[in-house]
């Protein structure tokens, strides 16, 4: 008997994600952010590596969406302003180099982006929440609460958009894209981490943050 297909395309990208999902979130510096010991500089060197992958994201969404702005109204959602403001007020800067991601060229490479992007927002409550657990309340949170209360709301919002708008046929490039976005973003981190990494290019008064 063969093996039965998902029918939503969410079920198809929770699935086909599920491993790089799991690679990514083990990634030295994304586990740090959980860690009960974490430090200042160890949170902004996450923040420096996210903020390469969030600025090529964002640009990339806003162009082709430029083309199809009934698809889905990004601007309310963009989430840069508030991880640069995070940066800012841990004392460090953006490493200002692009990230090589996947294109977006069709809606399905669109709506996989999304939701690679939405989902890391969502995750984004339970980091902070475990930040402020184990007593690292004072770190600077924009980034990883930059929904509020509207969280969950905007989150189903999206999934039900992106059932409305991305044709089947294209279901295999969503998730195709999605798996593609969580191996560049691994394969960035990779980049930002170690003692001549981007983040550690990108700090400023390091000697100075604990």
């Amino acid at each position: 008997m063969p093996n039965p297909t998902p029918s939503t395309l969410h079920q198809q990208l929770r699935l086909a994600t599920k491993e790089p999902h799991h690679a990514l979130d083990h990634h030295p510096l994304m586990a740090r952010l959980l860690a009960p010991d974490i430090s200042r500089r160890e949170y902004g060197d996450a923040l420096v590596a996210m903020h390469g992958v969030v600025a090529s994201a964002e640009a990339a969404l806003l162009a082709y969406l430029s083309h199809h702005p009934a698809l889905f109204d990004y601007a309310p959602r963009r989430k840069l302003a508030a991880l640069e403001a995070d940066l800012s007020a841990l004392g460090r800067h953006p490493a200002g180099e692009a990230v090589a991601l996947p294109a977006i060229a069709c809606h399905g490479a669109l709506f996989g982006t999304l939701y690679t992007l939405e989902g890391a927002t969502l995750g984004g409550q339970f980091i902070a929440a475990r930040l402020r657990q184990q007593g690292a309340g004072d770190f600077p949170l924009q980034f990883y609460t930059v929904y509020g209360d509207q969280t969950r709301s905007r989150w189903l919002a999206f999934l039900e958009r992106a059932e409305q708008r991305c044709p089947p046929a294209e279901y295999a490039r969503a998730t195709a894209t999605a798996v593609a976005l969580f191996d560049a973003i691994r394969g960035h981190l990779d980049t930002c981490y170690g003692p001549s990494s981007c983040a550690a290019a990108a700090t400023t008064g390091a000697s100075s943050v604990k």
